[in-house]
């Protein structure tokens, strides 16, 4: 009885190996950028969610400055002005971030101050995601395909 494995067996397995593994890399890196774009536009909502509710529970004035590689929350004005929250930008899980470059303010009441509306798109990759803000701060999420 013969052990062990010839050498056209091992080519022969390496061979299906190496197709598998050209098949699953490619789409793996796309779910990767998709993974990746999803987070930093759900980063993107969570920071104006907490500039709004900021502004709602302090009653004072917020602004969300928006950077590629920042999202900070600040008090304008009265006690405890200054930064409330940071996060890192989209540039963190290399994202590229396109969109408005103003800074969106929250008046105590949660209301956006001055313009509010635009829309922020996250991409990496054929990953696009689009973050639309209307005019009254509500935030909706568009998947590009």
């Amino acid at each position: 009885m013969r052990q062990g494995t010839t050498l056209p067996e091992l080519i022969v397995v390496l061979a299906i190996v190496g197709l598998l593994t050209a098949i699953v890399v490619p789409s793996s890196r796309d779910l990767l950028a998709s993974i990746d774009t999803e987070r930093a536009a759900h980063q993107f909502m969570a920071a104006h969610r907490v500039a709004r509710f900021t502004a709602i529970l302090r009653r004072r004035t917020t602004r969300l400055d928006i950077a590629a590689d920042s999202l900070v929350v600040r008090v304008v004005n009265g006690p405890g002005a200054g930064v409330v929250w940071r996060a890192p930008g989209p540039a963190a899980d290399r994202v590229a971030f396109d969109g408005p470059t103003y800074p969106l303010m929250f008046t105590p009441l949660g209301l956006p101050h001055g313009v509010g509306n635009g829309t922020y798109t996250f991409s990496r990759a054929s990953a696009r995601r689009s973050v639309v803000i209307s005019r009254l701060g509500r935030l909706r999420l568009v998947r590009d395909q």
